[in-house]
């Protein structure tokens, strides 16, 4: 079998089985009768989906529209190709068939992710824990104290005060949001 037919049989087989998913059998169970991986089953499920025209030009062109672009370029960013009804896929079907042999998808790369800044989680932003230090501490003594979990205090130079809790896990969360709640804890 040449490289390019693989391309056609995956399509097939998704028609296959996006029949079995939509008669109500689940993805892996299919992936099991058909010994084939679950994510190669999801993939040629959406494959089958895809418009009809746009799956007679991949048929026409096998050695272009290959079984490791079809899967692995076109199946892997689902969303973006089925966008305005599969408008990008319909381009970059229409622009590799007119381009031939060795043509690749090229998708719009994504925006890098927003960087977060980094901060001292022990210093909130625009407070400096150097300012009144010693009444800082003192201050993370008496909270720590009073409600048994572990604080920073930080001043600003105007003399605002931010509090930062340290909290373990989900059940001291629980146990403080108790504490601080009107009419139970500390109130």
């Amino acid at each position: 079998m040449s490289k390019g037919c693989a391309g056609i049989k995956i399509l097939e087989k998704g028609t296959i089985w996006r029949n079995e998913l939509l008669s109500g059998m689940p993805v892996q169970t299919i992936a099991t009768k058909f010994k084939a991986p679950a994510q190669v089953v999801s993939r040629a499920i959406w494959l089958a989906k895809i418009p009809e025209d746009l799956k007679l030009v991949i048929k026409k062109n096998p050695e272009i529209f290959t079984r490791e672009i079809l899967v692995n370029q076109f199946a892997s960013k689902r969303s973006t190709c089925e966008k305005d009804s599969f408008k990008l896929l319909r381009s970059e079907v229409t622009r590799m068939a007119k381009e031939g042999i060795g043509s690749k998808p090229k998708f719009p790369k994504k925006a890098p992710p927003l960087q977060k800044k980094k901060m001292n989680k022990k210093t909130p932003p625009d407070v400096s824990v150097t300012t009144n230090i010693i009444e800082a501490m003192t201050a993370e003594k008496m909270i720590k104290d009073a409600i048994g979990y572990r604080c920073r205090v930080a001043f600003s130079e105007s003399g605002a005060s931010e509090i930062t809790i340290s909290l373990n896990n989900k059940k001291d969360l629980e146990t403080f949001i108790e504490m601080v709640t009107p009419n139970t804890g500390l109130f």
